[in-house]
This record gives structure tokens, C-alpha cells and sequence, in this order.
């Protein structure tokens, strides 16, 4: 189970904040609003942060404002004052005094600190996991540069993958894990770790963003999304509907439907798509984002027939920046939007944010944050949900006193329901 939103989503996320100077001194935090820990493109290094990736929560710079948890926001600041980019997106639809809070009538989750290995700092992220969450996959920084880990079983375990900058982005119940890392400038390889090593996939400039039970991975091949049917095949190019268009595959359910993103013609700043068994492509229904429909949306990943990504609305004359959920039910055709930004979707439809997991029927179940970190200056990055939503992964920072404290991989364990 992983997320998919690269660094690309960000800048997509960003792009009309961009093209004209700037009224007053740009406020734009990118190492806290570009958040660490999911698949990556093209190298970017933002002093402070672990890495590179695109969970946008709120940025204010030129005059607008990107909104992710679907409240008004006041103008942005002006020079010298502080930002809002580090603030963590928490959907909407959060539990509030009274409201059922547990789909089922489960009884909530129970937040604890992943382990790292011995005689490394506490520094670490989560960056997807199996369908189960018996693996969960992650990085943590032996003498300050990343490094693969796996949780399994809550015990870490190092799997050191080749290349710069790696990074596990999803595994198989079986403990197959697949991933990617830059081994030259500016390219990627594409890796899969079975039998306990590391071995590339055929491809150049190749990432490996998805795997299903069968082993069939996708992900993308100098641009454009790609498949390959086993971990020793040849990649193949998805079928794409016009010309001069690129993208990728992001996500692979167990019926073999691949969903993924491009862009080109039509799709200027990137629109979903998902592939039928057969490899035809169709572009996903267009979602509303504050009962406007969506001017980009992108897809992330997709589990028993429940498609999510995000998708963004911008109101005219550089207004805000509108940012919600869309979640497709592929076996029914019902689309919802929800406010914010949630990042990880089960079989079941939930989805997961950075404070609550929403269920397909809008109840939610609340993700406590350990001790010592405080609501106002934490920030969440979920990124693994299991099938049967017992347990939840990520990573939590906080900013206070005008200093960004370094990430600390967690998970809930949360009653099933």
C-alpha cells in the first residue's frame, strides 16, 4: 500500500503561484511544504528537509494563497512575517465533540515511535507499506544521508538500496519490496529486493512506484508510464491517448487496472487516467473541489477498485488555491471529493490524512500524535493504510521558535472494525 505524489505534484501544486515577481518577499517555506518521503523524479535538495516530495499544505507567496483543509485563510503576509507553509492539511470532515469518530464502532488508534537502527539518530519516514502493514517501509540517515529501511513486524531492519536518495515505495504481502534511486545525474533506476537483495529492472531512467500480489510492477520509463509483468521483464510502455503526452503509472490493483497521471494536450497540468486489464486507457471522471470542477487532478494510488489522488481548484484572478481528495469507487462510478489533502487509500475506501482516516461513509477515527508534539506546530505525512485499517503509518515533525525539528517515523495501531 503507498502514496503516490511525487515532487512533480508539487510543483504542479505550485505552478500558478509562479510566473510574475513577487509583491513583497516571498514567504514560501518549500523544505516544510514540500514534505519528505515519497517518490522521486528529478534530485532536488531543500535545506533542512529529508528529501524530496509534494504533500503541499499551505503556501502563501505573490499574492495568493493555496488552501488544503478547505477554511478561509487571511492574505498572506508580508515580508519578514512568518508563513504558512509547515501547517499540517487535516480534512474537513474531523472528528468534532460528539461526532462518531470510529467507522464500525471501533474504538480509535494508539500512536507509537517506529524503532531505528541501533546507533542512528531518531530521524527516519514512512513511505508506504503491504497491503497488511506487516511491512512497512521506510528511510532513516546513518551519519545524515538516507538509507532503507523495513519495519517488519515492528522490528527494523536495514535494506540498503543502491543509487542516491533511494526510496521504497511499495511491497507485497510476501515481503517483495520495489523502489527507485538516482545512480547517475539526474536519472533513476528502478529496483526490486527479493530473496534478501536488490536487482534492477530493465529500463533506463526507470521508477518502480507500485507492485501487486502477482509481482507485476509499474511505475515510469524516461516519462512515460510503464509495466513490467514480472521483476525479470522487459518494461512495457502503457497505451496513451494522443500524441507527445508523458507521465506514469502510480498504482496497480490486484485485477491488473493500473491508474497513473499525464500530461500533454489535453492534459496540461495533469489529469487521471486509469488502464483497464487489457491496457486501455480512459481518463477518470473530473472531480469538484469546492463544488467547482477540478482544474488538475492527479492520480495516487488504487486498492480493491478505490481510486484517490488530489485535485486542485483555482478561483479566478489569483485567488486561492482550492485543494481536496477525490476518491473514485471504480466498481460503482460514485466520485467524492473531500476537503484537504489524505494521502493513502485501502480496500475498503477509507482514506488516510494527516490527523484522522475518513471511511467511505464520511465517519472518521482520529490519529493522535505521540507525546510531546503539539497540535499547532506538528505536522503529519500519513502514508501507509492497511487493507483492514488496523494499522496506520508516517512520520510527524514540528516547527517552533523558528526552528523545524526533523522527522520521526510512527504508526497507530487502531481497532478493527
Amino acid at each position: 500500500m503507498t502514496v503516490e505524489f511525487d515532487e512533480q505534484d508539487g510543483v504542479t501544486l505550485l505552478r500558478p503561484l509562479a510566473g510574475e515577481q513577487p509583491r513583497a518577499a516571498s514567504t514560501v517555506d518549500i523544505g516544510r511544504a514540500i514534505a519528505d518521503g515519497d517518490r522521486h523524479h528529478r534530485r532536488v535538495r531543500f535545506a533542512g528537509a529529508a528529501g524530496a516530495a509534494a504533500t503541499v499544505v499551505a503556501v502563501a507567496v505573490a499574492g495568493w494563497t493555496v488552501v488544503a483543509d478547505g477554511s478561509q485563510r487571511a492574505a498572506p503576509p508580508s515580508a519578514g512575517q512568518s508563513g504558512a507553509a509547515g501547517r499540517s492539511a487535516g480534512p474537513s470532515a474531523g472528528p468534532s465533540a460528539g461526532q462518531s469518530t470510529a467507522p464500525g464502532g471501533g474504538k480509535g488508534c494508539a500512536v507509537q515511535r517506529l524503532p531505528v537502527p541501533g546507533g542512528e539518530g531518531e530521524k527516519g519516514i514512512v513511505s508506504g507499506s503491504d497491503p497488511s502493514g506487516r511491512y512497512i517501509l521506510g528511510r532513516t540517515y546513518p551519519n545524515g544521508r538516507p538509507s532503507t529501511v523495513v519495519w517488519q513486524d515492528l522490528q527494523v531492519r536495514k535494506v540498503p538500496m543502491p543509487g542516491e536518495d533511494p526510496v521504497l515505495s511499495d511491497a507485497t504481502s510476501s515481503g517483495v519490496l520495489v523502489g527507485s534511486s538516482f545512480t547517475a545525474q539526474d536519472t533513476t533506476t528502478a529496483w526490486v529486493y527479493r530473496n534478501g537483495k536488490f536487482s534492477k529492472l530493465a529500463g533506463a531512467d526507470a521508477q518502480a512506484l507500485a507492485i501487486n500480489e502477482r509481482e507485476v510492477i509499474v511505475g515510469s520509463v524516461q516519462g512515460r508510464p510503464a509495466m513490467w509483468a514480472s521483476p525479470a521483464a522487459q518494461p512495457t510502455i502503457l497505451a496513451m491517448p494522443g500524441g507527445g503526452m508523458t507521465g506514469k503509472a502510480s498504482g496497480i490493483d490486484e485485477d491488473g487496472t493500473i491508474v497513473g497521471t499525464l500530461e500533454g494536450g489535453e492534459a496540461k497540468t495533469g489529469l487521471g487516467y486509469v488502464w483497464s486489464p487489457d491496457g486501455t486507457p480512459r481518463k477518470l471522471p473530473q472531480p469538484a473541489v469546492k463544488g467547482n470542477p477540478a482544474g488538475t487532478y492527479n492520480v495516487g494510488t488504487i486498492r480493491g477498485g478505490w481510486v484517490s489522488g488530489w485535485a486542485a481548484y483555482d478561483e479566478p484572478n489569483r485567488g486561492p488555491r482550492w485543494i481536496g481528495t477525490p476518491r473514485w469507487n471504480l466498481r460503482t462510478g460514485h466520485l467524492d471529493t473531500t476537503d484537504g489533502l489524505l494521502t493513502v487509500i485501502n480496500a475498503q475506501g477509507r482514506l488516510g490524512g494527516p490527523s484522522a482516516v475518513v471511511a467511505a461513509d464520511g465517519s472518521t477515527v482520529p490519529l493522535p500524535l505521540p507525546d510531546g508534539y503539539e497540535t499547532s506546530t506538528a505536522s503529519v505525512s500519513t502514508m501507509a493504510l492497511s487493507d483492514d485499517g488496523t494499522v496506520v503509518a508516517g512520520y510527524v515533525s514540528s516547527r517552533g521558535g523558528g526552528m523545524s525539528y526533523e522527522p520521526v517515523a510512527i504508526m497507530w495501531r487502531c481497532a478493527a472494525t
